[in-house]
Formats: C-alpha cells, structure tokens, sequence
C-alpha cells in the first residue's frame, strides 16, 4: 500500500498552497480515483504520487520501485515514430528490444493506434497520441500505475480497452491510481488543497464502512470524531460529520475504505 501523509504543495515559496494537507492511501490491486476540477491541483497530485515531482512538505511512503506514470498531456510534439518512442520508454526500464517489440505490437493491436505505430507522433491525432501514452505505461508488469484522465480523447472502443488493461493490473496486485473529472462516481474529490472521501459534503452525516486492510488497527483514535462507532466482524462502521479528517486519519491508520455516503441526521 502506498501511503501519502500530509502532502503539502507550492510552486513558491509565498506562494499559495496547491495541497494542502493531503492524506490518501493506493492500496495494492485495486483503484483509487480522485476527482478534481481543473486547476485543483490533481495533476500535481498524481505526479507527486508517481515519484516524478517532489512535495514541499509530507511524504510519500510506499512507493514501489516498479512505476509507471501516464501524464495529463500525451506527447503530441514527437517527431519520432510511435514505435521508436515506445522503444526509448522500454530501454529506460531496462526491457528487451524484443520484450518491447512484442508487448507494444499487442497493444497497439488491442487499441487500434491508427494510423500504425510507423507513423510521427506530431503526425497522430489526439486520440491516438493519448493511445501511446497509455501503451507505454503497460509495456511490463508494474507495482504503481498512476494514469492522469487517461481516457481524455479516446473513443469507447479504446476506453473499454483502457478499462480492461485497468481491470488486469488490478488482478495482478497493482496500486492504480487515477484522476477523473469532478463528477466521477466513487471518487475522492480534490478541492482547495484537500482530500475529500467519496460522495462527501462539508458537515453533512456521512456513513464510512472501514476493514483493517493488515487484519487489525484499532479504533480508538477514530472514536472521538465518530458519532456512532458499530463494531462488526472484520469491518467496521462509522457516523461522523467529519468524514474528511475521520478518513484521512483511518488511511494512516491501516484502515480500508469499503463503503461512503450521506445519511440523514439522527
């Protein structure tokens, strides 16, 4: 599990706080979203997650040495051909020019790069830029993938396929993280530098089902922000109207996150 623990973020030194405070964990085969309108600072997020920026202040603890990043914007600027790009990324993670050759040739096969991988970059529209940018993150098998709107320009065809190569990473035991747009379903949303637990508002009775992700973490420093603390077996559920401190602190904690929404104050 990849845990980050009060990150904070500026590009100045009196500058205004991008992040400001964030608390989050990726745990391992399975998908963390965090949703964020434009110039919420999700970006910075994800590349601070990634290993390639670094915080101002907090820690990233975790990270695997095996990553692999998909940036917000694919490189659209290349002169050189698809193929020659996807060869430079494998020679950077130590690959074989065959082992390359070959998973880079299946995948652009599975998502249909068009007009071929034999084609400039500069020369590829958007969407199939964006199809490269993916195709290097999945050239091997990786501990931490951290994928930036990945989907943004791509049709559905391609995004199911997205989805699938999402779904096998999970299965084999990768952290993923990604960001989506504010509106996404299920996912932490990012707002004024801070973290905020899936489908939660400010002050509004929230309904948090928590599991030990390690098979224990105790519960007493969670009690005092609770309402109503019920203890059942291998889960446990929490009332609290500070749904954004509760979670962050269980996250730290060793604690998984099963299930968030409102409910109506008792």
């Amino acid at each position: 599990m990849i845990l980050v623990e009060g990150v904070r973020k500026r590009f100045s030194r009196r500058g205004r706080w991008v992040l400001d405070g964030v608390d989050l964990a990726v745990p391992n085969g399975a998908r963390t979203v965090v949703a964020a309108a434009n110039g919420a600072g999700k970006s910075t997020l994800l590349r601070i997650v990634a290993g390639a920026s670094a915080p101002t202040a907090g820690h990233v603890r975790g990270r695997p040495a095996s990553a692999a990043y998909v940036p917000e914007r694919a490189p659209v600027r290349l002169r050189m051909t698809a193929s020659q790009y996807l060869a430079h990324m494998g020679r950077l993670r130590g690959l074989s020019a065959r082992t390359v050759r070959t998973r880079a040739g299946e995948l652009c096969e599975r998502l249909d790069l068009r007009p071929g991988p034999a084609v400039p970059i500069i020369a590829l529209s958007k969407g199939n830029s964006q199809k490269v940018a993916v195709i290097q993150a999945f050239l091997h098998p990786v501990e931490l993938l951290v994928l930036d709107e990945p989907y943004t320009g791509l049709d559905a065809d391609a995004s199911r396929v997205v989805g699938e190569l999402l779904t096998e990473a999970e299965r084999d035991g990768a952290a993923v993280l990604v960001s989506a747009h504010e509106h996404a379903a299920a996912a932490f949303l990012l707002a004024e530098g801070r973290l905020r637990a899936p489908n939660a508002r400010p002050d509004r009775l929230m309904r948090l089902v928590l599991t030990p992700a390690g098979g224990h973490a105790s519960i007493d420093d969670l009690s005092p922000l609770a309402r109503e603390v019920i203890i059942g077996p291998g889960r446990v559920t929490v009332r609290t109207v500070d749904a954004d401190r509760l979670l962050g602190l269980a996250l730290a904690r060793g604690w998984s996150l099963l299930e968030a929404r409102p409910e109506d104050p008792a």
